[in-house]
């Protein structure tokens, strides 16, 4: 429709695969180095994965134009979601050959009477299989053994694997062992980079004759890149529509606001939560995921619980009704062993993520099932959050209402003996020791429910902390402590814990974080989402963040006033970025405690989505926190980290880490910034296990602890 207006001889962003159309990006051109390799080596598996929309139907369409069909005889599957008997009729028909016969050992010599015909000829077969995460494990299996068929030294056939992420962790299991030791070269295609991504619309263009007309500004093309996060897919979908509407309303230029305009638009069109719209370019902004996420699930927004479909089970406690209602969903079934992952915290959500990426591809294990507990005035889990981890959406979630602690405790416990009762999982994870994990601990162990605690025997050895008190009773009751670090084993140790319960399996925060760290936004563009000036950034020294937890000291008006104190007298020396919760915020704005410190010396942001965050702290000089989290995140990251408590429960982010305890005191503080903006402060290392790979590390161990306690189930779960 556009096409002629603007000169151009064709669409060039049509959704569906054209192999004239490839960019070579460096990811694009490594992984058809990639199939290259495997297609000349004329033997075994040949593995690329990417997220969808990531251009791997391109590339196998790309490579499927160039190989000399006069030596190669390619066939392509794409439903995958067979069985093993019904993954081989469909490789016989890609190959085009006649059926003969049903049975299994018919089929199989059909096929090899082909491929062996095929070999006399001077030819040789490649299966090229997309969407392969859906395979069966025995369609996978199957696959393995047809790679056995051989004429002299000649293996028959070759095969490739194309899929999704998932797939990766599925070869990771025990059961494909041999199939694993036959993959010669695999490869992960993940998304372009912002100058790649502009390279990428550039060049689409250019193949349809573009000669700048329609002009696109430089501030377009980032912004192209913020709501697409690179993937092609997305790019072309939003590319088209913004070619569309520009010749719609007659013009021949395109800026970044008209970007994010038909961005929102087609939000709304496919009907994604727009609670928290992202506005136009230059504009207060607040945060939406990209258009398409990589793994749907069913949005959660931030002041609203989940409506009740077949996929959720949605508990609200209302002051007037403290007894919960449940409605039984297909992803709960009281018939089934599952275990139940409890969490209610920012970092929670962040284990979760790592979690139930490695339970997707284990079938040694009972099913997860995840239990989001939501309460106002702590971290609410939204769309965002759950979008850019690949988080789905919570199997049940727990609304608690307003109250004091103790009282949400209560009703969070009323409500969880409920549920427990009811539904009765195989075991309950907790995680650290936050209200959440102490009540879910007393309700499991009150009704026999073996616990599993992640992140066991962390101690700052304050027992004036809730949550250190609750960490100790969630370690006593748990029947398996999984611990992160090896300081962890000293305390439980120490308090008496068989050394049978407990095993070292490391950090899961690693996991999420080194999964994300391609997603991290640059700095300039969350300040810019805010209204705040991105020349905070370009201050010779660096710059600070600055996060408080949503209890604590960014709560109590004395102590918060004392600190901004600080952080103003801090912000002539060194820019700060402070990331506040809505409280922290409103308290900081109605008692004037910033007073007239300008807008390039602090911003102060509300919380942000985990890949702003990364980006933020990734590259910054300091962070300065009450947050066990943050502190993790600032070791993994190599930032220095200024604690502002006397203690910490982690204590190998001080010890091994980046991260130094400053407590409140203005002189030590002072002092600790001083010697970062002099010489770049402490330099730390990463402890033993905090590798990205706790998550399978966790599952072989519950795995394990499975199998010692339920011999019998186990073959029938495979």
């Amino acid at each position: 429709m556009y096409e002629s207006y603007f000169g151009l001889s064709g669409a060039p962003f049509l959704l569906n695969p054209d192999p004239s159309f490839y960019f070579d990006s460096r990811g694009h051109s490594s992984a058809l180095s990639y199939l290259k390799f495997g297609l000349y080596q004329a033997e075994g598996f040949i593995v690329v994965t990417g997220d969808i929309g990531a251009g791997k139907t391109t590339l196998v369409r790309t490579l499927l134009s160039d190989i000399d069909h006069d030596k190669v005889v390619a066939a392509q599957l794409v439903s995958t979601q067979l069985e093993a008997g019904d993954l081989l009729r469909s490789a016989i028909t890609a190959f085009g050959v006649p059926l003969k016969g049903q049975s299994k050992a018919e089929l199989i010599a059909t096929l090899e009477a082909y491929l062996t015909l095929l070999a006399t000829q001077n030819k040789r077969a490649v299966l090229i299989v997309d969407e392969a995460q859906n395979l069966s494990r025995d369609a996978i299996e199957e696959l393995r053994m047809l790679s056995n068929f051989q004429f002299g030294n000649q293996a028959l056939l070759q095969s490739f694997l194309i899929g999704q992420p998932e797939l990766r962790d599925m070869l990771l299991s025990r059961s494909l062992e041999q199939l694993r030791q036959r993959v010669i070269a695999s490869y992960h295609l993940g998304p372009m980079d912002r100058e790649e991504t502009r390279r990428y619309i550039e060049h689409r263009l250019h193949k349809v004759g573009w000669t700048d007309r329609p002009r696109f500004d430089d501030d377009a093309f980032d912004e192209i890149y913020q709501w697409t996060s690179g993937i092609p897919r997305r790019i072309n979908l939003l590319c088209n529509r913004i070619l569309l509407a520009t010749f719609l309303a007659g013009g021949d230029e395109i800026t970044a606001a008209d970007v994010a305009r038909i961005a929102l638009e087609i939000r709304a069109e496919i009907g994604e939560a727009t609670l928290s719209p992202r506005p136009l370019a230059g504009a207060p902004q607040a945060d939406l995921p990209p258009l398409v996420t990589a793994q749907p699930a069913p949005a959660l927004a931030e002041s609203q619980p989940l409506a009740l479909t077949d996929s959720v089970l949605s508990l609200h406690a209302q002051p007037e009704l403290r007894n919960p209602l449940f409605t039984p969903t297909a992803h709960v079934d009281t018939d089934k062993a599952f275990l139940l992952l409890v969490s209610s915290s920012r970092s929670d959500c962040v284990r979760a993520a790592a979690l139930q990426k490695a339970f997707a591809s284990r079938h040694d294990l009972p099913a997860l099932k995840w239990l989001a507990i939501d309460a106002p005035g702590r971290f609410e889990l939204s769309s965002d959050w759950a979008e850019h981890m690949g988080l789905r959406a919570p199997d049940i979630q727990v609304r608690v209402p307003a109250g004091t602690p103790l009282a949400q405790a209560a009703d969070t416990m009323r409500q969880l003996d409920h549920l427990l009762g009811e539904y009765v999982p195989t075991a309950v994870i907790v995680q650290s020791g936050d209200d959440a994990a102490m009540v879910a601990s007393m309700a499991a162990h009150r009704q026999g429910i073996p616990i599993v605690h992640l992140e066991a025997g962390l101690r700052s050895f304050d027992r004036s902390r809730p949550q250190e008190i609750n960490a100790m009773m969630c370690d006593h009751m748990a029947d398996l402590l999984l611990t992160s670090e090896w300081v962890a084993h000293d305390n439980l140790t120490r308090e008496g814990i068989p050394a049978d319960r407990v095993v070292f399996a490391g950090n899961l925060m690693m996991d999420t974080m080194r999964a994300m760290l391609p997603q991290a936004s640059p700095p300039k563009y969350t300040l810019r989402q805010f209204n705040q000036s991105p020349d905070l950034l370009k201050a010779g020294r660096g710059y600070g963040v600055v996060y408080l937890q949503t209890q604590g000291q960014a709560q109590q008006i004395q102590a918060l006033a004392e600190l901004c104190g600080v952080l103003k007298s801090i912000s002539r020396d060194m820019p700060l970025i402070w990331v506040a919760n809505e409280a922290t915020r409103g308290l900081v704005q109605s008692h004037h405690l910033l007073g007239d410190v300008p807008p390039s010396q602090l911003a102060l942001l509300p919380i942000v989505p985990y890949f702003k965050m990364m980006g933020l702290v990734g590259t910054a000089a300091c962070v300065l926190t009450d947050s066990s989290a943050v502190q993790e995140e600032a070791t993994i990251l190599g930032v220095p980290c200024l604690t502002l408590h006397n203690y910490t429960e982690r204590r190998i982010t001080v010890e091994q880490g980046t991260n130094i305890a400053v407590g409140r005191n203005s002189s030590l503080i002072h002092r600790a910034v001083a010697e970062i903006i002099r010489g770049g402060g402490k330099k730390g290392r990463l402890p033993k296990f905090w590798d990205g790979m706790t998550a399978s590390r966790v599952a072989d161990h519950l795995a394990a602890w499975w199998k010692q306690r339920h011999p019998r189930s186990l073959s029938a779960m495979v």
